[in-house]
């Protein structure tokens, strides 16, 4: 059976008897919610105490392997929009990971669980709810208990001696429905049209993603200093990290390619594709992703820096989904938020869009 201890954020997991599993709360997105999988036992478990290798399950629930120790657990929720796991897993096998060198991805792989488990799992979920511990927008969507799969995917997170934090770099080109002329890219106009509509002000860790890709180094700090201000762990020497970051940027490629294939996969915009394609889903998939980045300056003259792609789940049609993405690129153009002629009386300053500089 699943037991639980006093708490919002963990439920404890006994498997094979005697060797109990904390599964904590870690994040949430719009489609999946992240827990992490740790022993009781303390830093001094070792591997073979983690589980048991194998698929057998004890009561119901599946026998955890050794393999996870130290591993992030991502369950979807049961929306309609949200593919199921197996068949992201599979675009991700089939479609991503043969576009990226070796060591780029955040490394994934499917994991077993039980019915009993995700149920555990939402009651988590609730009581946090219940707590005022879940944000608005997330509140009443849990996850799918008919769902036979999750996600372990590789931990970024910071300890005593790494930072991390994590970054969506969205749209890394302009939109190929935009007008021409356009003042503003397509990720800045839509947060400007949030921010006028919701009444959001504009925050100081903004910035146009356009930036990321940019060959002035000062335009492409603009955007990596409010990234790594909210990095976590360990503490860092935010200007030196700038400095060391730039170069690992240009040398590693990562952003560029994710930039090129965004394009390469969407060349025509919404209204042209077919968004049941699997080249339109990709870029769709490209366009959510994170950029998971991990940096060790145990020894102040070399930073370590190790970046990895992750969120890669499989963005499909389904659930209206392309309805809704035609209705938002129409009302971006419409509207004038992509020109900023835009009517509103909310003040929408901020990070300026790169594109509205170049002028």
């Amino acid at each position: 059976m699943v037991a639980t201890r006093t708490g919002m954020n963990t439920n404890i997991l006994t498997i094979h008897g005697d060797t109990p599993i904390i599964v904590d709360y870690l994040a949430e997105g719009a489609a999946n919610v992240v827990f992490r999988l740790c022993s009781t036992r303390g830093a001094g478990t070792k591997d073979d105490d983690f589980g048991q290798p194998g698929t057998s399950t004890w009561d119901g629930i599946p026998r955890i392997d050794g393999r996870l120790r130290g591993k992030l657990l991502r369950l979807r929720k049961n929306l309609s929009f949200v593919a199921h796991v197996i068949d992201s897993h599979r675009h991700f096998e089939r479609e991503i990971e043969p576009l990226f060198p070796a060591g780029s991805l955040v490394d994934q792989s499917l994991c077993k669980v039980s019915p009993d488990f995700v149920k555990s799992l939402n009651d988590l979920l609730r009581r946090r709810e219940a707590a005022g511990l879940r944000t608005e927008k997330r509140r009443g969507a849990y996850l799918a208990e008919d769902e036979l799969y999750a996600t372990a995917i590789t931990s970024m997170l910071w300890d005593d001696e790494h930072a991390s934090c994590e970054f969506k770099p969205k749209w890394l080109t302009q939109s190929p429905s935009a007008p021409s002329g356009a003042k503003r890219c397509r990720n800045c106009a839509l947060r400007a049209m949030r921010q006028a509509k919701d009444h959001i002000a504009p925050r100081s860790e903004d910035y146009c993603p356009l930036a990321l890709v940019a060959d002035d180094q000062e335009i492409l700090s603009s955007a990596l200093t409010p990234i790594l201000s909210g990095c976590k762990g360990a503490p860092l020497e935010l200007g030196e990290s700038v400095r060391k970051l730039r170069p690992f940027l240009r040398d590693n490629g990562m952003i560029k390619m994710l930039r090129d294939l965004q394009t390469q996969k969407d060349p025509h915009g919404i209204f042209e594709a077919d968004p049941s394609s699997l080249d339109f889903m990709t870029a769709m998939t490209l366009r959510d992703c994170t950029i998971f980045l991990k940096i060790s300056n145990r020894d102040s003259a070399e930073v370590q820096i190790e970046a990895r792609l992750g969120d890669l789940d499989l963005k499909t049609p389904d659930g209206n989904k392309a309805e809704y993405w035609k209705q938002t690129e129409q009302q971006l153009i419409s509207e004038g938020w992509y020109t900023a002629t835009e009517k509103t009386t909310t003040d929408i300053q901020g990070a300026i869009c790169l594109l509205s500089k170049s002028d």
